[in-house]
């Protein structure tokens, strides 16, 4: 096992004062001669339901990741709603980055499924984003000797580049800040790849390890600026948006009906 710390930072990752952006320390397992397992953690100044808001936003994600170019759901129906602890469905995600020079997009197919421990036992939630934010901000339990900690597992089920992507996020709420009195969230990331033909695993170890702190970092940001309320924000704001085109596209249906009808009715009575 090999420690190793850093991630490059892209400009959207300085911050407004002009810090650089905080080391992540990257766990690297070889966990056979072909296969890895890199690991990374960092502490998110701010409460559960916003980190854990930014992860289930899954067909948002390329908005808070800057490596993501596609995030959306796909084929068939998922089961329950996206938060709630016992949802799953399948994801389509597209990453851009460089390896060497040359540009490598990955595509990876996953299927997604939530689970919520809650002092220590694990079981579905049934709360959603928005009753959440409204009946308690805070997580189900805050306890120190219990923490509530949520996950999302993932498992690769197609992909171009990767016989093996199967791994989990975890999120964990902290006692709060004893100096600030603000919430303190920790958020960690394992992945077991293996690639898929000729590919080395060493170019992917080494993409994967640079992609980990920046993404680490990317979902701290989007939690503490963006969060729940945003994420909620958001979601109503497109579902009006779709709705609003639904009735445009209903108005001008029946426009064309009763054009047609008049045209119709007109060239019966000459």
């Amino acid at each position: 096992m090999s420690w190793w710390f850093g991630g490059t930072p892209s400009a959207s990752e300085i911050s407004t004062t002009g810090e650089e952006c905080e080391l992540v320390a990257v766990r690297i397992e070889k966990t056979s001669s072909n296969s890895r397992r890199i690991a990374g953690e960092i502490v998110v100044d701010a409460s559960l339901m916003d980190v854990w808001s930014i992860l289930t936003d899954y067909d948002n994600l390329s908005t808070h990741v800057p490596n993501l170019v596609a995030s959306k759901r796909i084929s068939g129906a998922p089961t329950g709603n996206a938060g709630d602890g016992s949802y799953e469905c399948r994801l389509y995600q597209r990453g851009a980055q460089k390896i060497i020079g040359f540009e490598f997009g990955a595509d990876v197919t996953m299927d997604m499924t939530e689970a919520i421990v809650v002092a220590g036992k694990a079981g579905p939630i049934t709360q959603s984003h928005e009753l959440d934010a409204k009946l308690s901000p805070a997580p189900v339990s805050s306890s120190s000797m219990f923490p509530e900690e949520r996950r999302i597992n993932f498992k690769c089920v197609d992909s171009q580049f990767f016989s093996v992507f199967d791994g989990t996020w975890r999120v964990v709420q902290m006692p709060d800040n004893p100096f600030t009195g603000e919430a303190e969230t920790t958020v960690s990331y394992t992945v077991d790849v293996r690639p898929k033909g000729p590919v080395p695993v060493a170019a992917l170890e080494w993409r994967i390890r640079e992609d980990v702190p920046t993404n680490l970092r990317a979902v701290k940001k989007a939690a503490m600026e963006v969060g729940v309320n945003g994420v909620m924000e958001s979601q109503h704001s497109s579902v009006n948006a779709q709705s609003s085109a639904d009735d445009s596209d209903q108005g001008t249906f029946a426009d064309f009906i009763l054009d047609y009808e008049n045209e119709t009715l007109g060239a019966y009575l000459e």
